[in-house]
């Protein structure tokens, strides 16, 4: 008998989990989570207020998702940083397979993908009306972005599962999710919850991301999809003005606490652990997230000031824009946003160069341009 048929036969039996919601009394009696409701939704709320405050949220946002993208992707195993993503991004090589630096790029992507199509919940305008909610479509359709062209694009991107998968590792299944022919019920109840009106937003997006775990809908990406909900929920519930909430640093702070978390309420059907640990990631994600935000927006003014009183550039805020997209570039890219001539992008980025916001690497030809400051704020 194969290694892998001795392993299947020690796998423990399909968890079914109650469908949601469940019953909260016993939660909401606790008085350490009492407390944590307010003070993360107190810490959020100056999260949110920063963000209605600042010109162009997305523009400083932006650097965050590309960390977000590297870091959601690492707790499934890749093993490229930020700056192998940023250089990727500027066409040079990295030590890192394709495949990989892929998974990065397309988590990125099915964020912004999710953004263009899904509405918020009030949204009665006629271009909301014409988006998608936060459904099991929506994220069928962000699944099949995140698996095109990497190493999950035979496991049916865009398609909940046909066979029974597992989590653990090559030695031993530690979890058996719910059965493939369960799932469409599960995922049905999941969305009819997405649209219940909980006691709590943040107690809710803790038990979407842990129920979509234990229901693992997909072959591949259910991690990644997971906590991409976590984000969009608070979106689309209208918490948050933008999908620019992320959790992956906090879970990929200490891995194993976080998979302990998870399995536990997964095991035992015992969410009391797993919601305080949610919520104090959510207080610890809005302060960080608050102090970086803060901290590119001081850098963006900064920069910004020197175009206006000591460039002579008419182009020099479209550049300034694009370095908070992409820290790290060649002229190329550049041009390729901004139309204008050859010695018209060198020029503005001599200047750049000359005031010290932006330097340049060591190659004679191809030239790669990087902004350390902004690469330092992450």
């Amino acid at each position: 008998m194969k290694s892998i048929d001795k392993i299947l036969q020690k796998a423990p039996v399909p968890h079914i989990p109650d469908k949601l919601p469940i019953n909260l009394t016993h939660i909401i009696s606790d008085p350490e989570i009492v407390k944590l409701i307010g003070q993360s939704n107190n810490a959020l709320g100056a999260y949110k207020g920063f963000l209605l405050n600042t010109a162009n949220p997305m523009l400083l946002i932006s650097p965050l998702i590309s960390q977000e993208a590297v870091l959601s992707s690492k707790l499934e195993g890749t093993h490229a940083t930020l700056d192998d993503f940023l250089n990727y991004n500027a066409g040079n090589d990295v030590p890192i397979a394709k495949d990989e630096m892929h998974e990065v790029a397309n988590y990125r992507k099915a964020l912004f993908i999710a953004l263009e199509k899904m509405s918020t919940v009030n949204d009665n305008s006629d271009e909301g009306k014409r988006k998608l909610p936060l459904s099991t479509r929506l994220i069928k359709e962000i699944h099949k972005v995140l698996l095109s062209n990497v190493r999950g694009s035979t496991k049916n991107p865009g398609e909940f599962k046909r066979a029974q998968n597992y989590i653990g590792s090559r030695q031993a299944i530690t979890f058996t999710p719910l059965p493939p022919t369960l799932t469409d019920e599960y995922m049905s109840n999941l969305e009819k919850y997405i649209h219940y009106d909980e006691i709590d937003v943040l107690l809710q997006a803790a038990l979407i991301h842990v129920q979509f775990e234990m229901i693992h809908p997909f072959e591949d990406g259910n991690g990644r999809i997971g906590r991409l909900l976590i984000p969009l929920l608070l979106y689309y519930k209208e918490v948050l003005p933008y999908p620019t909430f992320y959790m992956s640093s906090y879970f990929e702070s200490d891995r194993a606490l976080y998979l302990q978390m998870l399995s536990t309420a997964s095991r035992n059907d015992d969410f009391v652990p797993w919601i305080k640990y949610f919520l104090n990631g959510i207080i610890d994600q809005s302060q960080e997230n608050t102090r970086k935000v803060n901290l590119l927006l001081t850098l963006y003014d900064h920069f910004k000031d020197i175009c206006l009183t000591k460039m002579k550039s008419r182009y020099a805020i479209n550049l300034l824009d694009f370095i908070f997209v992409q820290p790290v570039f060649k002229a190329q890219q550049v041009q390729k946003e901004i139309k204008v001539s050859n010695a018209t992008i060198y020029n503005v980025i001599n200047e750049f160069i000359k005031f010290g916001i932006l330097k340049r690497g060591e190659e004679r030809r191809n030239i790669t341009y990087y902004c350390p400051e902004i690469i330092k704020a992450l």
